[in-house]
């Protein structure tokens, strides 16, 4: 959602959404520091290494939430450094191939 009220969107929806949007920003930054900087999420392959990247797992319940809320998001509050090390440690499967690359961007 845009940083700007939707139309039709009453001032007191607006800030509900914002307040949540919030919320949530904040317990994710919270997973971050307290779960994910010293143990983080493993790959995907290894997480759940019977399931092919294309499956629909992925897109939808549990496979989802994990590339969302562990995976990718330990890659956007990592270092550059901590990233670095994780790549070396994890190096992508070949059926997963660009999966770093799409994820930190």
């Amino acid at each position: 959602m845009a940083d700007e009220k939707p139309a039709g969107s009453t001032d007191e929806q607006w800030n509900k959404y914002l307040e949540h949007k919030a919320s949530w920003d904040k317990m994710l930054k919270d997973r971050y520091e307290n779960e994910l900087k010293h143990n983080p999420a493993k790959p995907p392959w290894i997480k759940y290494p019977n399931r092919h990247p294309t499956d629909i797992f992925w897109r939808i319940g549990n496979g989802e939430d994990y590339l969302l809320d562990y995976f990718g998001l330990y890659f956007k509050y990592a270092s550059e450094s901590e990233i670095k090390a994780y790549k070396l440690k994890y190096p992508e499967h070949k059926d997963w191939l660009g999966t770093y690359e799409s994820t930190e961007n």
